[in-house]
């Protein structure tokens, strides 16, 4: 009897990625222009697990690196910054984050999924990259406030734009209440942080 091929390892369905594209989409984001994200948006994605819907994975599942790739800037603004207000938002946002990716990640387990990031090497508005993290890195004084200020910025504001869709769309109670947490959170952040930080532009970019 021939030998029957491996089963790959388990990846996340392809209706979840699609439930991804539907929270993208109804929070605004715009993907980066050069990277296709994920596939165009498709209604009526199964239930993944109990009352785990698509758009419930997906938004646990991109909330996970969302916060995480976040932690290196809380770190550099704690250890950094100049600004007394900056600096209190990061220490504020770094112990939430704890607790929240703990949260997420079994919320994860629960809906049977294991650690894979989907989302890996994509590029999208809040999600911070290598680049954005380098170019906050490299700069000083009044231009680090601003760069990591723009960053905290655009990272708050599409979170609590995703956590919004979720609220809208998705179907499980836990996932919805931290997703409600979530965007209480987020618009509680972007009251106090220092507008006088942020750049004309708005970006965090390396320019």
């Amino acid at each position: 009897m021939p030998d029957r091929p491996r089963r790959p390892a388990r990846r996340l369905p392809w209706t979840v990625l699609l439930a991804a594209a539907v929270i993208l989409a109804a929070a605004g984001c715009a993907a980066d222009p050069a990277d296709p994200g994920p596939p165009a948006a498709a209604t009526g994605a199964p239930a993944a697990a109990g009352d785990f819907g698509g758009t419930d994975i997906a938004w646990v599942q991109l909330m996970i690196p969302m916060d995480e790739q976040l932690l290196p800037v809380l770190d550099l603004v704690s250890q950094r910054s100049a600004d007394p207000a900056l600096t209190r938002l990061a220490a504020q946002l770094r112990s939430r984050y704890t607790s929240e990716i703990e949260q997420l990640k079994a919320l994860r387990a629960k809906a049977g999924l294991d650690a894979t990031n989907p989302y890996a090497g994509h590029r999208m508005p809040g999600l911070v990259d290598a680049d954005t993290l380098a170019a906050i890195g490299a700069a000083a004084g009044a231009e680090f406030d601003r760069k990591a200020a723009a960053c905290l910025r655009e990272h708050l504001e599409q979170l609590a734009s995703l956590a919004r869709s979720e609220l809208s769309n998705g179907t499980s109670a836990p996932v919805k209440d931290l997703a409600r947490q979530v965007a209480d959170s987020r618009s509680a952040g972007l009251a106090v942080l220092p507008s006088h930080s942020v750049g004309p532009s708005g970006a965090a970019g390396g320019g």
